[in-house]
Order: structure tokens, then C-alpha cells, then sequence
């Protein structure tokens, strides 16, 4: 695996450089400029990661976001305010300054996953959900973004993805928001006779599938992959006229 990393910060440059090392990855190239890099996103789409910074001076991280190179981008920042705007570009993930080299690690095994997907990895959800839930009958909960604590009904929660140490919680008619969770973390909090993991980074409300083939369901407009291991399960829990 290679990379290239963006970023105008010296110290954090080094940091990841060493980093890397450690797993042998090759850093092709380096960017102080984000001037630059812009000008040659052709060379940021020849390589397998871009580590890029959102906050440089002159352009921001955003503005190369928006010219779409076409590589697996890893966003590093100081904070997580820009963290749901930098997940709407499709970014693998988003390391917050300064990070453990196990959260290195995950990062880097969310690169490798898009690259060269593994079936094995489908395995790592339970098929079924035998476990009687405390939460049946809620029907709300309360999740926290930016200090402060939102109420969500659970009724207009269509899906959950997991964002790295995020998770993006998609809701009808309204912003989606992003939260500083596991999706572990949320299935906890949500009624199993109304959601259900369908992949190891969606779940799903099932009032809310449209459409279901081999290995995408449509929930609302969204297209979202099913794990095999999670097929039967959700097959399970629908009402199916045959």
C-alpha cells in the first residue's frame, strides 16, 4: 500500500511518516501546499490513501474534496466539527489530532477493506438476534452532537452507518446528523423488532425498505449493501407474501 499526505503541519507530517513505516507503507509524496496538491490531484488519484488535512491555509482540505480524486481519502483535523461534512464526501474516515497508532491502524484497515473487500470480514456480525431487547417500546432516544443532546423519534430514524469512531444517523425530511458512537453502541439503544443490522456498517429500520435484491436493499432513496451472514436474518423478519 502507498500514500500521499496533505497536510502543512510539520510535526503531524513526521508523525504519520513513522507511522506508516511501521506497516510499510510507502509515502510517494508529500504536501505542505494545498495549492499545490490541487493542482496535481492527477497524482493524488494514483495512489491507494491520501491523508489529508482540513484545515490548510490558502484552500482548505474541502476544496480538494470537491475536485474528487479518485483514491481513498483518510481526513485529518484538530476537531470533529467538520466530521459530518467530511463523511458526506465519502471519506474512509476521519482521525481527530493526535491519534494512538491503533486508531492508525483502523483507519488504515477501513482503506484496505475498500480496496480489496473481503468476505471474511461479512462474518464478523451475528446472523441472528436472539436477545430480548429493553427497548422495545421506546420511542425516542437522545444522542449527543456537539455538547448537546438532541431528541430523535425513533419513527423518523431511517438507517445507521458506521463512520469510523462515528456513526451517521440518516433521518427522514431532516439533516442527517453525525455522532461521536459505535454502531454497537447505537443497535443498543434501538428496538430489535424495528431495526436490524443488514452489513457490518448499516442498520436498517425495516418499516422503511422499499426494495430488496441479491445484495442492496433500497431503505428511502438510499442503496445499501446486505452481508450474506445478515441475509437470512433480515429475511426472517419480514412479513413476505409468497
Amino acid at each position: 500500500m502507498n500514500c500521499i499526505i496533505i497536510d502543512d503541519d510539520t510535526f503531524y507530517i513526521e508523525f504519520l511518516k513513522n507511522y506508516c513505516k511501521k506497516v510499510n507503507i510507502e509515502v510517494k509524496a508529500v504536501y505542505q501546499n494545498s495549492v499545490v496538491a490541487l493542482q496535481e490531484i492527477s497524482k493524488l488519484s494514483d495512489c491507494d490513501v491520501v491523508f489529508l488535512d482540513i484545515h490548510m491555509p490558502d484552500i482548505s482540505g474541502f476544496d480538494i474534496l470537491k475536485n474528487k480524486p479518485n483514491t481513498q481519502i483518510v481526513i485529518l483535523s484538530a476537531d470533529d466539527a467538520n466530521a459530518i461534512k467530511a463523511f458526506d464526501y465519502n471519506v474512509v474516515d476521519y482521525l481527530q489530532k493526535p491519534f494512538e497508532f491503533e486508531r492508525f491502524m483502523r483507519a488504515i484497515n477501513r482503506v484496505q477493506e475498500r480496496i480489496k473487500p473481503d468476505a471474511a470480514t461479512e462474518q464478523q456480525i451475528p446472523v441472528e438476534e436472539k436477545e430480548t431487547s429493553t427497548n422495545q417500546d421506546i420511542s425516542s432516544i437522545f444522542v449527543n452532537v456537539n455538547k448537546k443532546l438532541i431528541k430523535l423519534n425513533i419513527e423518523d430514524i431511517y438507517a445507521v452507518e458506521a463512520k469510523g469512531d462515528y456513526v451517521l444517523i440518516k433521518l427522514d425530511d431532516k439533516d442527517n446528523l453525525i455522532v461521536h458512537s459505535t454502531l454497537k453502541r447505537i443497535k443498543e439503544k434501538l428496538p430489535l423488532h424495528i431495526f436490524t443490522q443488514v452489513h457490518r456498517s448499516f442498520l436498517v429500520n425495516l418499516k422503511k425498505i422499499v426494495d430488496i435484491e441479491d445484495s442492496t436493499i433500497v431503505v428511502n432513496r438510499d442503496v445499501i449493501p446486505i452481508s450474506k451472514s445478515n441475509r437470512a436474518s433480515l429475511m426472517a423478519k419480514l412479513d413476505i407474501l409468497n
